[in-house]
């Protein structure tokens, strides 16, 4: 595993317990580190230069492509990688090259959602069984980083080297941000909701990105694709330095519910209002099953926040801005 510089690693994404690619690829804490890259651009609205939405049932692999390119990567045809090589059960990958950062883009286009589904859990399966639970697969034996991205009957997979610098990290960084958001909105149609709120100590906030499909398999059945991601946000009104020792939050309202507890104080760059590619729906290829979520917000629901500090508790709402 690469080392990286101090200061990124305090960058890393928050722990997300309403994570799930449709399977969400859980992300042990040690893997968790690749995703320092994403940790850059905030954003808090879907913006009209995301470009328009595309409103199909089944997407085709050229409308991935032009979703990426539209979100400023520079694709080129790749003669030096054979898509049979990297087939996903009976789906052949279109490859590209990605001139922006020396990346390998791979879009593969299933029948249905549920034919994608069965196929990349049978091939995570096989990949465990022939790695003895290591989860190495075609990509990671030749690229270091490996970024999934579902969306409706489709996977993309970006394969990234070595991080070789810094500035290569942020040179990465908002491009592989801006093709999540892109996939995100565009491809998925997703959505976002802010709640928000304070108490006489803390503010917070909780920003969730989701998306929910429906899709109709070969007997008729009804079947929903749902995905979100839950990002709290606390500002703590004093001085940070003084909180010391155990410190602990939860976030509830009707039928759902996290929290966190900890012994080293308040991280406030932990809850800030960072953004990061996981907001939109990237992961680590090869781990965790695909699955739905059907739990999906509510602009009606209120939250309650319940923080625990220095012997203190506050406990205040959150409800969701206009």
């Amino acid at each position: 595993m690469e080392k990286f510089p101090c200061e990124l690693i305090h960058e890393l994404p928050e722990a997300d317990t309403g994570k799930k690619w449709p399977g969400r690829l859980k992300v042990t804490g040690l893997i968790g580190l690749i995703l320092i890259i994403f940790a850059s651009l905030g954003i808090t609205v879907v913006s009209n230069k995301l470009g328009s939405e595309v409103k199909k049932d089944i997407l085709s692999a050229q409308d991935i492509k032009l979703t990426a390119e539209g979100s400023g990567l520079t694709l080129t045809s790749n003669s030096t990688v054979n898509p049979s090589d990297y087939m996903m059960g009976e789906a052949e990958p279109d490859v590209y090259k990605i001139k922006n950062f020396d990346g390998m883009l791979f879009i593969y286009n299933f029948s249905s959602i549920g034919d994608r589904n069965t196929t990349y859990d049978q091939w995570q399966e096989a990949n465990r069984k022939n790695s003895s639970d290591s989860n190495i697969n075609m990509f990671s034996s030749k690229w270091n980083y490996n970024l999934a991205y579902a969306a409706k009957n489709t996977i993309t997979v970006v394969c990234l080297n070595l991080f070789v610098s810094e500035e290569y990290v942020k040179k990465v960084s908002p491009r592989l941000k801006s093709l999540g958001k892109w996939i995100f909105y565009n491809l998925n149609g997703g959505q976002q909701i802010v709640y928000q709120g304070e108490g006489e100590n803390w503010k917070g906030k909780l920003r969730i990105n989701y998306y929910n499909h429906f899709w109709t398999d070969t007997k008729g059945i009804i079947h929903q694709d749902g995905w979100k991601h839950r990002k709290p946000v606390l500002e703590f009104k004093g001085d940070n330095g003084t909180i010391q020792g155990d410190f602990g939050y939860k976030f509830e309202c009707l039928g759902s519910s996290f929290s966190e507890t900890g012994s080293d104080g308040f991280d406030a760059r932990r809850f800030s209002e960072r953004d990061t590619a996981s907001s939109y729906g990237s992961e680590i290829l090869g781990f965790g099953a695909i699955t739905g979520s059907n739990s999906m917000p509510s602009r009606d629901e209120v939250y309650k926040v319940t923080v625990q500090w220095n012997n203190t508790q506050e406990t205040f709402e959150l409800k969701a801005c206009e």
